[in-house]
């Protein structure tokens, strides 16, 4: 595969990546100059992340022979974002930029997989680790990281970059697919834990009786806790109306549309859906306001209005997410039922 370098010194990575932050916060237009030092320097990430992935992958397909393996360099928007929330956060140091992750059957195969990994010979070092099954992040994420930084004679100027793992079984990954599912059809970082209180409430408790799901637990009857809040935010029909329009998106082949306005009315039991280019954003807005009237006179409905770049983001991120949201949806049948 072709290898990227990075052209400037991490100095000059670290004034780019407060550049940027200052521009997101103050919401002008980013620059130039920083944006073309932040582009190569995720792109060095290239060669290491795809090194380390091989080696997780090996690891993970010795302990569950259908581990699913993925990798990505992390996008610029979720780049930049991070670097406003976080003000220590330096562009030059960030562990995440480029990522691999093994997703498995069980709770005890990810720790399988972390102790083969760890204790298995690799040029790169070692750096930390979060166990985010025993103490999950705020909002309910669950799965083992580990860091590594990468060591190359060949390619010096890769040495000290680094590459995070991650390892999830297939249930924690249903849960953060259907995070992003929700979060880019109601424009909202929820994975960040930011955006409607009554969404990330209702993530976080899933996420719990997920786990008590994989630890084995029979639930005797429907927690009437999780039902509150699954029917404050009208997650199953929504759900199920966001993967029904991402579907249609895909099939239809809008390639002129650049945003779609999606109004789900359950009284009527189908999706409405229109398509708007860049040219007619301020329509869009406008329909989709009046879409919201309409929906507040309806119990269940819903509207939401999603961008090309959100959908294609996502698929970049979760490749099966129509099977994963249906995983989650099956899961959640079970605590429901």
């Amino acid at each position: 595969m072709a290898v990227v370098q990075p052209t400037t010194s991490k100095k000059a990575v670290m004034r780019a990546g407060k550049t940027l932050a200052e521009c997101y916060e103050n919401q002008c237009e980013l620059e130039a100059e920083a944006l073309d030092i932040l582009n190569n320097w995720r792109l060095s990430h290239s060669y290491p992340l795809e090194k380390i992935r091989l080696h997780l992958e090996k690891n993970s397909k010795l302990v569950d022979s259908k581990a699913l393996i993925g990798q990505r360099i992390k996008r610029v928007p979720s780049i930049v974002s991070k670097l406003q929330r976080f003000s220590s956060m330096r562009l030059d140091r960030m562990q995440d930029l480029g990522g691999c992750r093994a997703v498995v059957s069980s709770v005890s195969d990810v720790y399988e997989v972390v102790k083969r990994v760890k204790g298995s010979r690799i040029l790169s070092e070692f750096k930390n680790e979060k166990d985010y099954i025993k103490e999950p992040k705020l909002g309910g994420y669950r799965g083992y990281h580990l860091i590594y930084i990468y060591k190359n004679k060949k390619y010096e100027k890769l040495n000290g970059l680094q590459i995070e793992m991650q390892i999830r079984t297939a249930v924690q990954h249903s849960w953060a697919t259907a995070v992003e599912v929700v979060g880019a059809f109601t424009a909202q970082s929820l994975k960040s834990s930011q955006g409607s209180v009554a969404w990330l409430d209702f993530f976080d408790l899933v996420s719990n009786y997920f786990q008590y799901i994989e630890e084995g637990m029979k639930f005797s009857k429907s927690p009437s806790d999780l039902k509150q809040l699954a029917d404050a935010v009208n997650a199953i029909p929504f759900i199920q109306a966001c993967v029904v329009t991402a579907n249609h998106i895909d099939k239809e082949k809008h390639e002129w549309a650049s945003y779609f306005l999606m109004e789900f009315n359950p009284s009527e039991g189908k999706i409405n859906i229109r398509s708007y280019p860049t040219n007619l954003l301020k329509q869009a807005g406008d329909d989709y306001l009046a879409a919201e009237k309409r929906c507040k006179a309806v119990i269940g409905a819903e509207a939401a209005l999603v961008s090309t770049n959100d959908l294609k983001n996502l698929r970049i991120a979760y490749p099966n997410y129509f099977a994963d949201t249906r995983t989650f949806m099956n899961n959640l049948g079970r605590v429901l039922r």
